[in-house]
């Protein structure tokens, strides 16, 4: 992974650095416990690979919170394997696995001139609020609760 988000580009919207290896061992160490000291999110951490080689070219990931009922979203694609629709496919597997537990709303904070994620957004259903946080719109997307039979 560490070859997958070393283009420093892959940061314009977010800041920060490409991680080094050491720094994504112990991110990744913390991440495999599936949640959190307090155990208040749990979490949901997917290595995006492609092809027979199973190559990683990015992650999605999802953070559920102590509620149960929603959660947010984000999702990174190297840049060598953008504009091909991953970073999409894989939000919508991401989100398909949240709806089937029962999550009721998904939000993602998107950097405003970031049209790609935009977009990915917008195929996901879900929708810019009022809510900006550190300069990023929150996108919202509220899954309606089947009526009971």
């Amino acid at each position: 992974m560490t070859t997958v988000l070393e283009d420093s580009s892959l940061y314009a919207f977010t800041g920060g650095t490409p991680p080094t290896t050491a720094e994504l061992a112990r991110r990744y160490a913390v991440q495999i416990r599936g949640y959190s000291a307090d155990r208040s999110e749990e979490w949901i951490n997917c290595i995006v690979l492609i092809g027979p080689q199973q190559e990683a070219i990015g992650f999605v990931q999802a953070t559920i919170f102590e509620d149960g009922k929603s959660a947010e979203i984000s999702w990174v694609i190297g840049k060598p394997w953008q504009g091909r629709g991953y970073g999409g496919h894989a939000a919508e597997l991401l989100v398909q696995d949240l709806v089937r537990r029962h999550i009721r709303r998904i939000v993602a904070q998107i950097h405003p001139e970031h049209e790609v994620s935009q977009r990915i957004a917008t195929r996901l259903a879900m929708a810019p609020t009022s809510t900006v946080v550190d300069g990023e719109v929150r996108w919202e997307r509220a899954i309606a609760v089947p009526d009971a039979e």
